[in-house]
């Protein structure tokens, strides 16, 4: 049934709210990932997409408060989320954290720093998920916790399975898109989903425009940065954001200093 505007706020009035991020800078700029909207996060190969997402999804508001999350990590083993999710949360290099974790050595220990800073992050491992596939997870969630997460990762665009009638990739990441922004907007989360770039972009260190997106999927998403690197600096590009100002040519950026061997960012 239509309803007036004020009637759909009133029915969804946390639609649009911002998600706990870690970064004064970003609030500065007021920067987030919204709830009921998708976005997107893209970059070159080791720019550290992944990193800098699961950083924010385990850290919320500077360990304050925490989000809910449901991390599809298709494109990431759990040994290699279990060490970063470690690093994040102890600051120790990730080489120090995986030999203790080969050797032995006060596996305990990790794993009950791990459960204590993350056990707000429930993770999914299949590499290939389908659509179908990521309902019932968020079934399964509600059924366990009794809510909806706040926040939904894909990691990767790529990894969501739509079978071989997908047809090419352009068809298949702008279902993929499609459907993700479907699932933000029915289960009132803020729906993250990692992304690739077109080759010339692949180095990571120059900024990344909105037409350098793999597949120009940039139509659904109501958000979509892009990373650069120079040096220890990991540069935030907002190309397309609803909420605030955004530049298309990715020169607009805020910078984080980062350190990758120890996932820490500042």
């Amino acid at each position: 049934m239509p309803s007036s505007l004020t009637q759909g706020r009133r029915r969804n009035s946390s639609a649009g709210e911002p998600t706990f991020n870690p970064f004064p800078s970003f609030d500065e700029a007021g920067l987030s990932f919204r709830r009921s909207q998708l976005s997107l996060v893209a970059g070159g190969p080791g720019t550290g997409k992944s990193a800098l997402v699961q950083y924010i999804c385990t850290i919320g508001l500077r360990r304050q408060a925490v989000n809910r999350v449901l991390y599809i990590s298709a494109d990431t083993d759990s040994t290699t989320m279990f060490v970063r999710s470690a690093a994040i949360l102890t600051g120790w290099e990730t080489s120090y954290i995986e030999g203790r974790l080969h050797s032995d050595e006060s596996v305990d220990e990790l794993e009950a720093i791990v459960d204590q800073g993350a056990g707000h992050i429930q993770m999914v491992f299949k590499s290939y998920p389908t659509p179908e596939d990521v309902e019932n997870q968020l079934l399964a969630y509600e059924e366990v916790w009794g809510v909806l997460p706040d926040i939904v990762v894909m990691d990767n665009l790529k990894n969501l399975d739509f079978g071989e009638g997908g047809g090419e990739e352009f068809s298949a990441l702008e279902a993929a898109c499609e459907f993700l922004h479907e699932i933000a907007r029915d289960n009132n989360c803020a729906v993250i989903t990692l992304h690739h770039v077109e080759g010339k972009y692949e180095d990571g260190g120059t900024p990344i425009p909105l037409s350098g997106l793999r597949g120009k999927v940039s139509k659904t998403p109501e958000t979509v940065v892009t990373l650069h690197r120079t040096g220890t600096n990991l540069h935030v590009s907002p190309v397309k954001y609803r909420s605030g100002r955004a530049d298309p040519s990715g020169k607009y950026f805020l910078t984080l200093t980062s350190d990758l061997s120890r996932m820490q960012y500042g």
